[in-house]
């Protein structure tokens, strides 16, 4: 059948329906024509919109992308440069001279073995006994300070460990916030992973704060005793460990000072535990005696 043929039967069966269904379909029809015409301008719209998005959505990802890069590297580097270099300042010392410029920061750095193993172990026992067996942070310390701090109703005990003292310290401010934390955390992480604990220790040690300007314990030993920190004994350790809680307050030769025996009796208890403690486990090598090259002085401690 040709299509002229075909076009033309097409014509006579429309004529042959009644008016009233012809008018009828004819409406039909306009209305399909329109409902197709509406529906693909909303499919094209949608289209156009999914496609800005992607777009957008690519360009934003991408900026966060390498902003997220570029933060965590920043964190990378820092924690990298330490592995074999020594700050000149930590960041709390520059923020105290940004304050008064007409402060004095008293800092000398020694090595780890130029320092005292009592005085290291009694720093461990006074801020993290568990510093040996931990990742960079304290679960247990975390949730016991919490507990605390829910029965007093107020902040007043902290379970931060010596490496997250140390991230903060060399590179974060004194603020409050959750940016801050979360950069403390992954300073200490990248910290325990990069440098290990050794020199996570002798970091400390070395921009701990021990007075009001005094900062590391070469320079706290030689300001309260007059003599290297290689030298210290049991007791003058014990008294400088138990200054780091309040350095800008007390002093290691404070004996009558209710807090600096109360941080005393603490530290001893942690260095010298009557049984084994999980708690105390990085410190059971405390029941034998360094080398009397090693540390001199008598080991007798204060009450």
């Amino acid at each position: 059948m040709k299509p002229s043929q075909l076009k033309q039967k097409i014509v006579d069966f429309w004529k042959s329906l009644p008016q009233g269904l012809r008018t009828a379909l004819s409406v039909i029809a306009c209305a399909l024509k329109w409902i197709y015409r509406i529906v693909d301008r909303l499919v094209r719209i949608a289209l156009l919109g999914l496609m800005l998005y992607a777009i957008a959505f690519t360009v934003v990802m991408s900026v966060l992308l390498y902003k997220g890069f570029v933060y965590c590297y920043d964190i990378y580097d820092n924690v990298k440069q330490l592995e074999f270099t020594n700050p000149e300042m930590s960041r709390y010392m520059e923020a105290l001279v940004d304050s008064n410029p007409a402060t004095q920061i008293k800092h000398r750095f020694v090595p780890l073995d130029s320092i005292s193993p009592y005085l290291r172990k009694a720093v461990i026992a006074s801020e993290d006994a568990g510093f040996y067996y931990h990742p960079g942070f304290d679960v247990r310390a975390i949730a016991e300070a919490l507990d605390a701090n829910r029965y007093y109703g107020k902040t007043k005990f902290g379970a931060s460990t010596i490496t997250q003292q140390l991230a903060k310290n060399l590179f974060l401010s004194s603020e409050r916030s959750w940016e801050r934390k979360f950069k403390e955390l992954a300073y200490a992480l990248l910290m325990e992973k990069i440098l290990g604990k050794d020199r996570i220790l002798e970091l400390y040690l070395n921009y701990a704060q021990w007075g009001p300007n005094i900062f590391g314990c070469e320079m706290a030993s030689q300001a309260y005793f007059k003599k290297s920190a290689y030298k210290l004994n049991l007791d003058q350790s014990i008294n400088m460990a138990a200054v780091l809680a309040s350095p800008g307050k007390h002093n290691p030769n404070g004996r009558y000072s209710r807090f600096m025996a109360s941080r005393r009796s603490v530290i001893y208890q942690n260095m010298f535990p009557r049984r084994d403690s999980l708690k105390v486990d990085s410190l059971k090598a405390l029941n034998t005696p360094p080398d009397s090259s090693a540390a001199s002085g008598e080991t007798s401690v204060s009450n």
